[in-house]
């Protein structure tokens, strides 16, 4: 979870769409440092990300919702 969080803070994206890239054959996307997994998501205050949530141990689309349940939880 800890990576998760830490490739959606550096990248901005949805870890999802990270991984959903390398399945789609970016592959180069692997030499970077971030887990291109489904269930991190970026912490946007201001238009400036502040972090990152990350969650495993469900399901990958599962992860993503509880994520998203933390993410909602901010705002």
């Amino acid at each position: 979870a800890p990576d998760k969080a830490r490739s959606s803070a550096l990248s901005g994206r949805n870890s999802q769409d990270l991984e959903d890239m390398v399945n789609q054959g970016r592959t180069a996307a692997l030499s970077m440092p971030i887990a291109p997994l489904g269930g991190g998501l970026p912490v946007i205050a201001d238009g400036v990300v502040i972090g990152g949530i990350g969650v495993s141990g469900v399901k990958p689309n599962e992860d993503q919702q509880v994520a998203q349940a933390g993410l909602d939880a901010l705002n």
